[in-house]
């Protein structure tokens, strides 16, 4: 098995919107993490416009897990840090959400804050969205697979991880049906 396939990250909360905070905590600890972050524009009160990073969805952010014993490890990081947070577990189960290193990859990709057409969203509102399985064959996004959907009289390829639903517009004519597994 690649080192790749066995890397696996989780989805922690934060709460009063302190998750680069938690991130600089995580950095001191030794650990990789990572916010989705998008640009917005504030005005300044000269009237001045600036262009800043922000998280584009407060409150999660995501560890790649570098340890082998990990209940006693994040049980330490969660009581050792000095702000409020949880990590996210499979709905009626004590098991930790733990995501594939190949998601995150993906993820990454499609969270680059450079890129204008994404759209974040609750897991619950992206899953509700009827839409059919595809796989993106041309342009930036080649080789990414989510739900082809329509939403405001334009077409996303949704993904859905954790708490987090990401609509990413990619033309339908860039995408393929996927077949039945």
């Amino acid at each position: 098995m690649e080192n790749s396939e066995r890397k696996v990250w989780y989805a922690l909360q934060t709460f009063h919107c302190r998750e680069q905070q938690v991130e600089d905590y995580l950095k001191e600890q030794g650990l990789k993490s990572f916010i989705p972050m998008l640009y917005t524009e504030r005005v300044l009160p000269d009237g001045k416009k600036k262009r800043e990073l922000t998280p584009a969805v407060h409150n999660l952010l995501f560890l790649q897990k570098a340890w082998d014993d990990d209940d006693s490890f994040l049980a330490r990081l969660i009581v050792g840090c000095p702000y409020p947070l949880r990590i996210l577990r499979y709905s009626d189960s004590t098991k930790y959400y733990e995501i594939p290193d190949s998601q995150m990859i993906e993820l990454r990709a499609i969270c680059d804050p450079d890129y204008e057409g994404t759209l974040y969203t609750d897991r619950e509102f992206a899953e509700a969205r009827p839409g059919q399985r595809v796989r993106v064959i041309h342009g930036t996004f080649k080789g990414l697979t989510g739900k082809l959907v329509r939403y405001k009289n334009r077409f996303y390829v949704v993904i859905t991880l954790a708490t987090l639903g990401i609509f990413v517009h990619i033309p339908k004519w860039y995408c393929e049906a996927e077949q039945a597994r």
